[in-house]
């Protein structure tokens, strides 16, 4: 069962800035002021930049993260443009008190702090990655406009140029690791040179919630998401519930469909969406059934005619930027509003379960359900031949947009592992003199387990879309 994360509302607090509409003619998408009402110039000049340069989520990310810094910048009276080895105690005083973090000097590198989260942190490990991320990119951004004129405060100058120094000792050093002729993968490049001042502690390498009891858990999952289908109030949210189910795409990149990327893929069923890293452009191609595809066309033809503010019905008088799911106000759909119909939606349709059966999941988690099936019947239908799973599995990876191959490898090597304990488990099962008698055994049960059934459980991630940040450790 998904264990809940904790809260980031008391970080996003600390603050005390205030994103506010421009006013027609500002050449500023958004404003961020302090309490007097002036503007954060930094924030407000970063963002602008940022969302010219990659109009997705992440600068919006990145600004709600950011914000709780500049507060506290503002609060202490300290100079965001300091030089960078002010700027870095200012961090480290931040990270202690605001954040709660242990903040120490790296032993083993050149140099850099190791930052680690603890039990009073309002931030989990991977939203700790996420700030320090933003940071990186508002100094980035600001020195390419010449904001700031010194190096990037939360990179070490010293370990980017020893990078630098070995890549050029590196067979092929250029090239990416798919061509497989680099002298070294350039993950094993960052790990070895991270350039990024703070650091966290590296912990257990990422691995994806591949389910173990396939057949129980994902019939619960289809079910939860029948109910939901048939009893959503929108056909926008039924379409959208499908479309998860049978791509296995990530929320964002279904959310923000356009009409241009369905129309502009040129045959029934498919659609091109913006992949996580393509800066905005709708460059990953989804596939769907013809009956979805079909359920998409009356979406549009009706429902969506009813809240398009000019109400337009048919898919060639609409525009190729214009968002594919509307409100009812005509606006753009976002996650905040889908997540609230999507709870609406998931308790009424946990109800018919019994409470051991009960399966808790999210959005992101069918992307996972996805994988595992998928690969699951690949193996099947490969019949043992290795070279031809080989080929289905490369086919798939690019399916799910996964520009690396170890993402795909490091799918199969879980599920190899789960499979292996599956084994060891059935073979105690089918060997009970190899266990000791049953007086011998304690038969007392944890408290609150007696009784209970041992019905199994979903296995999922602990975050969604944890993983894309990992590179910031590296």
């Amino acid at each position: 069962m998904r264990a809940k994360g904790r809260t980031q509302g008391r970080f996003f607090a600390l603050s005390g800035l205030k994103k506010l509409a421009s006013p027609p003619g500002s050449p500023y998408p958004l404003l961020i002021v302090d309490s007097r009402g002036l503007p954060v110039f930094f924030l407000c000049e970063w963002y602008r930049r940022k969302i010219e340069a990659d109009p997705g989520r992440t600068a919006d990310t990145y600004l709600d993260m950011a914000l709780p810094w500049a507060g506290f910048l503002l609060r202490h009276e300290y100079a965001w443009n300091a030089p960078p080895d002010r700027v870095r105690s200012y961090l480290v005083e931040f990270l202690r008190e605001d954040v709660a973090c242990l903040v120490a000097p790296d032993s083993k590198r050149e140099e850099g702090l190791l930052v680690e989260t603890t039990g009073n942190s309002p931030l989990s490990k991977s939203s700790l990655s996420v700030l320090l991320a933003a940071l990186t990119s508002i100094y980035d951004t600001l020195i390419d406009a010449g904001y700031y004129a010194y190096p990037n405060p939360l990179r070490s100058e010293r370990v980017v140029a020893l990078k630098r120094e070995h890549i050029r000792q590196i067979k092929n050093a250029g090239a990416p690791d798919h061509a497989r002729i680099r002298g070294e993968s350039w993950q094993e490049t960052n790990r070895a040179f991270p350039t990024n001042h703070f650091r966290q502690r590296r912990g257990k390498v990422w691995e994806p919630q591949v389910v173990l009891e396939p057949d129980a858990v994902q019939q619960r999952m289809r079910e939860t998401i029948d109910f939901m289908v048939l009893h959503a109030t929108f056909q926008r949210d039924q379409v959208i519930l499908l479309l998860l189910r049978q791509t296995g795409a990530r929320l964002s990149e279904v959310i923000e469909m356009t009409v241009g990327g369905y129309r502009n893929a040129r045959r029934a069923g498919r659609a091109l969406v913006k992949n996580k890293g393509s800066r905005g452009r709708e460059e990953k191609t989804i596939y769907f059934t013809p009956s979805l595809d079909r359920r998409l066309l009356d979406y549009i033809r009706t429902e969506r005619a009813n809240y398009d503010p000019q109400g337009r019905k048919r898919l060639e008088e609409l525009d190729d930027h214009d968002p594919l799911f509307l409100t009812q106000t005509g606006k753009p759909y976002t996650r905040a509003a889908f997540y609230y119909h999507w709870k609406r939606l998931f308790t009424p349709a946990q109800q018919p379960l019994k409470k051991a059966e009960q399966v808790s999941f999210t959005p992101h988690d069918l992307r996972h359900l996805r994988v595992t099936r998928t690969v699951t019947k690949i193996r099947k239908d490969a019949k043992g031949d290795a070279a031809a799973e080989a080929a289905l599995l490369e086919g798939f990876q690019h399916l799910m947009g996964w520009r690396s191959p170890e993402t795909m490898a490091t799918y199969t090597k879980t599920m190899n592992k789960r499979k292996a304990l599956e084994m060891v488990l059935a073979d105690e099962e089918e060997n009970p003199s190899d266990r000791p008698a049953i007086g011998h055994l304690e038969t007392s049960e944890p408290a609150g387990r007696k009784g209970a059934s041992h019905s199994p459980e979903v296995a999922l991630p602990p975050s969604c879309e944890d993983d894309e940040l990992r590179w910031y450790e590296e």
